[in-house]
């Protein structure tokens, strides 16, 4: 009897600690999926549900001027919808000659990165504007004449420039661009979207740091083609929400699998 006791006890301790140790697993995995969950893909648009012709339905017109955006064609490929910011030429697209600017995502929006594929019709001034709050009161990532040289400007009122930077680019060539805005500081990167290297491997184009404007909508400036634009809080929310699913899935088979 003195020997079945004691088996039973070391048992129960066995199952005492199993259980424990089973309940920090458990804590620790939920502490990780609302890590994860508490970030989050902030904007998306491939323009695959607007008709041709038509203005983009998830953007709105953040400065009304004499231009109009419209969801074309692909240059590159019929089969392909994107967007092209402007109904003029690129001389008349610009917001400061009479143009447009059309943002999308929350006004309240501070932090985040967005990544999106982008094309110069020519050589001109064009890119993003972001933080935006109205038409005299954002930043601008700006390419300029001569493929070389991209900055960050403010508008408040005028223009200044915020930070110089330079990246070689090409009119008529699909890019994939990437905007990173952390508190003050931003940093934008460009790459060919045939590039399959991540972003950590590519050099900065431009960094620089401005503190007027904490919060905006991100959107267009000039005439630009613009594609699979994802806004999200880190670079790993960048996907499309089956995707972290997907990934939780695999990762809870992982585990059953191993234990």
């Amino acid at each position: 009897m003195i020997f079945t006791h004691l088996s039973l006890f070391q048992d129960r301790r066995i199952f005492l600690k199993t259980k424990f140790a089973l309940k920090i697993v458990v804590f620790i995995l939920c502490i990780g999926i609302a890590t994860q969950t508490s970030a989050e893909l902030l904007f998306h648009d491939d323009f695959e549900k607007d008709k041709i012709g038509s203005e983009p339905s998830k953007w709105e017109v953040g400065h009304d001027g004499s231009t109009t955006a419209e969801v074309v064609a692909d240059p590159k490929d019929a089969s392909n919808k994107v967007l092209k910011t402007s109904d003029k030429a690129s001389n008349a697209s610009r917001h400061d000659v009479g143009g447009s600017i059309y943002v999308a995502g929350d006004k309240n929006w501070d932090d985040y990165v967005a990544e999106w594929d982008m094309m110069f019709p020519d050589d001109f001034y064009m890119g993003v504007v972001f933080r935006f709050q109205e038409g005299e009161k954002f930043y601008l990532s700006d390419r300029r004449q001569g493929g070389r040289e991209y900055h960050f400007y403010k508008r408040q009122g005028g223009w200044a420039q915020v930070q110089a930077g330079l990246v070689e680019n090409d009119p008529e060539v699909w890019y994939r661009a990437q905007l990173i805005l952390d508190g003050d500081k931003f940093t934008f990167k460009l790459k060919e979207r045939k590039d399959k290297r991540s972003f950590d491997k590519i050099d900065p184009a431009t960094e620089g740091q401005d503190g007027n404007f904490k919060t905006g909508q991100f959107g267009n400036y000039g005439l630009v083609y613009i594609d699979n634009i994802f806004v999200g809080d880190s670079v790993e929310d960048l996907v499309l929400p089956v995707e972290p699913q997907d990934k939780l899935s695999t990762t809870w088979g992982a585990i059953k699998d191993a234990y």
